[in-house]
Formats: structure tokens, C-alpha cells, sequence
């Protein structure tokens, strides 16, 4: 009876996972064929969407933004709880294997097999803060280049869009899928600066916020963009440069740990060996 819930369970989780992994029309391609005045079938959407009941509204709203944040449009709340109701129990049908295949049920078992539950659970919200941090590192790495590239095209005579595409063919990363979706949103009839703020609202990047708020506004006061925009590469490279240098700061703090634990034992054993193998032999 056991081998059988075990294996429903297992079967279960894997089907979950695999349900996760469908993509699904991103919040993005939803409004461009909106826009375009194309349709998708909405039952199929609330069908598949059952699972992200499991969360209230504010929590769902919260994880769309998280998922918007990553870079994971084709990624639903419904899709996270199917991996994190799957990962849960992957991880407790490992551990209940363990159990029945070790033929021990102590209380040990049992708090590791619910710890491997829990982390179950857990994982793809670390695999999403990961994914958020890493997309916003990328975007910062990539910002001051991009906004040089678009100040030298501006200058140079190229209109705003067009300067956007150019220096969007150039960009690399996470930072060209954004302006690119800039730039369709543009086509399709959308404002400018609606599309930008837009743009700001998903990656939720101080920079990039940044950098939006002052192209709306040199637009709106009709300053020249060209200056502002070689403003905006120096002061993000001086911020990116600021940033590396508290890593840097705080490297001798993360160090001491690692000495700690690695170093000290073997220089205590370089400088006492000798003398506790002498003691020891008699010597």
C-alpha cells in the first residue's frame, strides 16, 4: 500500500512538473494581439489558470510582478504552484521511499523527509529571486553601453525610434528583449512614453526607472535628448562602478569564514604537527 501511494504521489508530482513547463501567452502578447485586434480563447486560459487559486489575488498580483521581473512571460502564477505543489511532493515521495527502502521510521526520518518536502516547495521560488537578480545585474551591465549608443545615434541625426532600433540591434541580454517589446508596442499606436514607463513598470530596475523618467521628461520640456542621454550613460557607469567597489570592500568580511574554516586548521597543524608527534612518540 505504501509502494502505491508513493508511486501516485511520484506520478502525480511529475505530471505537475511537466504541466509547468507548457508555456503559456505572455502579458506582453496578450496586448500586442489586442492591439492588433487578434483574439485568444479565454477558457483556455481560466482552464489552465485553476491552479493559481491556490493564491489570493494580492499574492498572485505580487508573483506576476516577480515573473514580469524575471523575464518569465511565458510563465504563469498557475505554472509556479503546479512546480511548487510538484517539487513538494517529489520531495516527500523521495523521502517516504528512503524510509520504506532504510525500514526506518524514527523521528529523524520523518523530520528529513519533511524537510525535503518544504525544499521542494521552496525551489522554484529560489530559482525565481535568482532569475530576478541575475535579469537586473544583466540590465544594469548592459544599460551604460546602450544609452551611449542611442546618445551617438541621436546626435547624429537619427530620430528617436529609429535610434532605439538601432541601438537595440546592437544590445545583447535581457535589456534588447525589453527594448524590442518598446518598439512593437510603438508601431502599434502606442505612445512613446507609455511604452517606456511600461517598460519601467516590468523590470522594476532603479536605473532603468531612472533612466525613463528623464527621456519622458527631456521630451516633455524639450531639452536636447542627446546630452541627457550621455548624462544618463556616465551616471550609471559611475554607479556600476560604485557597486563594484563595495563588493570589492567587502570581500576581506566574506573572507574571514573560509580562513576560518580552512586556513587556520592546517596552519595550526603546520606549526603544532611536529611538536604533538614528538610529544606523542616520546621523543
Amino acid at each position: 500500500m505504501l509502494i502505491i501511494i508513493i508511486t501516485v504521489l511520484f506520478m502525480a508530482s511529475v505530471f505537475l512538473f511537466s504541466l509547468s513547463l507548457v508555456p503559456q501567452r505572455s502579458e506582453v502578447s496578450k496586448r500586442l494581439e489586442e492591439l492588433e485586434g487578434l483574439k485568444w480563447d479565454p477558457k483556455t486560459t481560466s482552464r489552465s489558470e485553476v491552479l493559481g487559486r491556490v493564491f489570493s489575488d494580492r499574492q498572485r498580483t505580487q508573483l506576476q510582478q516577480q515573473l514580469m521581473e524575471a523575464g518569465w512571460y511565458k510563465v504563469s502564477p498557475a505554472q509556479i504552484a503546479a512546480r511548487i505543489i510538484g517539487g513538494g511532493g517529489l520531495g516527500l515521495s523521495f523521502g517516504l521511499a528512503l524510509c520504506a527502502l532504510l525500514q526506518s521510521w524514527s523521528f529523524t526520518f520523518l523530520l528529513m523527509t519533511g524537510m525535503l518536502a518544504v525544499g521542494g516547495m521552496y525551489l522554484p521560488y529560489g530559482q525565481l529571486k535568482s532569475a530576478i537578480k541575475s535579469r537586473k545585474s544583466q540590465l544594469m551591465r548592459g544599460l551604460p553601453d546602450f544609452l551611449d549608443m542611442l546618445a551617438s545615434t541621436v546626435q547624429a541625426g537619427l530620430a528617436f525610434n529609429g535610434a532605439l532600433g538601432y541601438a537595440a540591434d546592437v544590445t545583447t541580454g535581457a535589456l534588447r528583449e525589453e527594448i524590442e517589446a518598446v518598439l512593437s508596442e510603438i508601431r502599434l499606436g502606442r505612445s512613446r512614453a507609455d511604452a517606456l514607463r511600461s517598460m519601467a513598470m516590468r523590470v522594476r530596475q532603479p536605473d532603468i526607472s531612472s533612466t525613463v523618467t528623464a527621456i519622458v521628461q527631456a521630451e516633455r520640456l524639450g531639452s536636447n535628448l542627446g546630452s541627457v542621454l550621455n548624462e544618463l550613460a556616465e551616471e550609471t557607469r559611475n554607479k556600476r562602478m560604485m557597486l563594484a567597489e563595495e563588493i570589492a570592500a567587502l570581500m576581506p568580511v566574506k573572507m574571514v569564514i573560509p580562513m576560518a574554516l580552512f586556513m587556520l586548521p592546517a596552519l595550526f597543524v603546520m606549526i603544532f604537527g611536529g611538536v604533538v608527534a614528538r610529544y606523542m612518540t616520546g621523543g
